[in-house]
């Protein structure tokens, strides 16, 4: 069900966004994930269930509490539903607030790139069937946007994730952007926090997450499924979910209620 993946990033991808400047915290070091490719198969399944399908798999699985996100983590709208393979990355506080200059420099150094730039990103912004969950220390920087979730998903990233902000949610939510967030601010990050590491382990509100593993999100929260057991709990959430839906659907027929997508 699943072979070995190759070599997934080239250095120069994997360095993007860490010049030696005042706005890098510390760097990591980068290493090439060998991540444990999930089939098209086992991806399917997963965005087929719930995530209490999910969480019911793993506890028979005797790994309760393990993979499941803090609850603060939740959805910017109600109905938001996916699942993909993780792409981390990860930033940290660097507490520098920018020096009072001219709207014009200000403009001309917002994205710039090179030294005179006020902001790095981590890394690429994902890819198609990705979701990008990011360690943002829980911080009011919104290293999420309206326009940049935009370009996330032109690129094929099916949900983000941000232990950290989102800003511009009105937008995000009128542009139905499918984003997990912990925190809501109005603050870029520029000056506030920088990228450390892209596409290696991090800790994302409260829980591990690695380069390949799949995240199943919808309304009750952010499940973590590691890419080694990620065959076996897709078999058992399918089947924990099989099993639901006739007894509910069932019900929904004695009070004469329209049947919806959760039953058929």
């Amino acid at each position: 069900m699943r072979t070995a993946s190759g070599i997934c990033c080239a250095a120069a991808l994997m360095l993007l966004g860490f010049g030696c400047n005042h706005l890098t915290p510390k760097r990591e070091a980068q290493k090439v994930w060998p991540a444990v490719e999930v089939t098209k198969e086992t991806l399917d399944i997963l965005r087929s269930v719930r995530t209490s399908d999910v969480s019911d798999a793993l506890d028979s699985m005797g790994l309760q509490e393990r993979y499941q996100m803090d609850p603060a983590m939740r959805p910017l709208y109600f109905g938001i539903r996916f699942a993909g393979i993780a792409h981390t990355a990860r930033y940290d506080l660097i507490k520098q607030p920018l020096k009072r200059m001219s709207y014009e420099e200000f403009d001309k150094r917002q994205y710039a790139k090179g030294p005179e730039g006020l902001w790095r990103e981590a890394g690429p912004w994902g890819g198609p069937d990705q979701v990008l969950v990011i360690d943002a220390r829980r911080t009011a920087a919104g290293i999420l946007g309206s326009a940049n979730t935009l370009g996330g998903r032109i690129n094929g990233v099916v949900g983000f994730v941000i232990d950290g902000t989102c800003r511009d949610s009105y937008e995000c939510v009128i542009q139905k952007t499918p984003v997990f967030c912990t925190v809501r601010s109005p603050a870029h990050p520029m000056g506030r926090i920088g990228p450390v590491s892209n596409n290696q382990p991090i800790v994302c509100a409260g829980v591990k997450v690695r380069p390949g593993d799949v995240i199943v999100a919808d309304d009750d929260g952010v499940m973590v499924v590691s890419q080694e057991i990620a065959d076996e709990v897709a078999r058992r959430a399918r089947l924990i979910q099989e099993k639901d839906r006739p007894g509910r659907r069932a019900s929904y027929e004695k009070l004469g209620l329209p049947l919806d997508e959760t039953v058929q």
